[in-house]
């Protein structure tokens, strides 16, 4: 009878939960479906229950926010919606995160979680497009000009100061603020970030372990009095410019009020942008069914790390995995980049109509 030492019985427990891990990790779309940060104030009324009243009300704001982060219709159409059905059916819980009575007034800082399956059909039903997924992480360089000087680090830098002030869970894409510490201001100055210097912005990405960098640039000129306010966004790294333009005008209104306004604005737009861009994506995508066949596990991750970075495809789904080969689903945004790119990293790819069968040579 084969006998299995303590040790050997333990290697393989753990590369058998290491699979499992995989297999339950890579299976599940990330969702949003929570929006935090509900702020409800309101005078009190006698003889009613105004704790109730404020949830109510924390699930009409929740919702009306939620459908502008996921979809691109108009402020106008999402309130039409809202007026025709009971946002409460929609949610699956609430917690209070602060709460506080007066003599008068009541007030409370609520988050509401959504049942994403009821608002999909919801949207469904409606025929509105939606997308719903979490945008990556993506650092913000808040680059701005006062009369033409340019200010990054320097303090003080109001509009750095509206990015760092505005609500952590304010919208689907999770934008990562610098520290502006000596190290960052070693890595870059305001100079390389206006000239969109590769390396540099390349430097402080890796500093913050991230794959995307945005430049909104805030270009602000007094004249007579009149300020006027200019918001272009870059990327920082392909260098593109990003399709979201504000032009603002103020004479009596502080720099701090502007530049909420005018980062809300951003924020909302490029939720549009986000979403626009991905419903584009999921219009010309196809699925296929894939078996991957490899000698090892490290090999295994590998070619799992190498589908699930690409940028040619939405989502990659394993069905089935053993110690020897993976049953996998791929939405495939651009087939030829993406096969391009595996045989690039020595993945041979065999076609059957929808059904490949990719190995690693060597």
């Amino acid at each position: 009878m084969l006998k299995i030492n303590r040790k050997t019985a333990f290697l393989y427990i753990i590369i058998l939960l290491s699979f499992l891990n995989i297999l339950q990790t890579y299976s599940n779309d990330t969702v949003k479906s929570t929006v935090k940060d509900i702020f409800i104030e309101f005078t009190l009324k006698k003889n009613q229950d105004n704790r109730k009243n404020a949830l109510q009300l924390s699930y009409h704001i929740g919702l009306k926010r939620y459908l502008d982060w996921v979809t691109i219709s108009s402020q106008d159409s999402i309130s039409s919606l809202l007026g025709s059905i009971d946002p409460s059916n929609l949610v699956t819980s609430y917690s209070i995160e602060s709460e506080s009575f007066s003599a008068e007034k009541y007030s409370a800082l609520i988050t509401v979680n959504f049942d994403i399956k009821k608002v999909e059909k919801l949207l469904k039903k409606k025929n509105i497009k939606y997308f719903a997924g979490n945008g990556p992480e993506i650092l913000v360089l808040p680059l701005m000009s006062y009369n033409n000087q340019l200010i990054l680090w320097d303090d003080p830098n109001p509009w750095y100061q509206s990015w760092i002030e505005r609500p952590i869970d304010g919208n689907l894409t999770d934008f990562v603020i610098p520290d502006g510490d000596l190290e960052d201001l070693i890595i870059i100055n305001a100079e390389d970030t206006r000239n969109l210097n590769f390396q540099k912005i390349k430097n402080i990405s890796m500093k913050y372990d991230v794959k995307k960098v945005l430049v909104p640039f805030l270009k602000i000129d007094e004249v007579d009095g009149k300020i006027s306010y200019l918001l272009r966004c870059f990327d920082g790294l392909s260098k593109e410019t990003i399709n979201i333009e504000i032009v603002k005008e103020s004479e009596n209104k502080g720099f701090n009020v502007v530049m909420f306004d005018i980062l809300n604005s951003f924020t909302s737009l490029y939720d549009d942008y986000w979403v626009h861009d991905n419903l584009k994506k999921m219009e010309s995508q196809f699925v296929i069914e894939a078996n991957i066949i490899y000698e090892s596990f490290k090999d295994w991750i590998f070619i799992k790390d190498i589908i699930k970075n690409s940028n040619n495809i939405n989502s990659f789904k394993v069905s089935n995995l053993t110690t020897k080969e993976a049953y996998v689903k791929i939405r495939i945004i651009n087939e030829n980049k993406f096969m391009a790119e595996l045989e690039k990293n020595n993945l041979n790819i065999k076609k059957n109509n929808n059904l490949w069968n990719i190995i690693k040579y060597y």
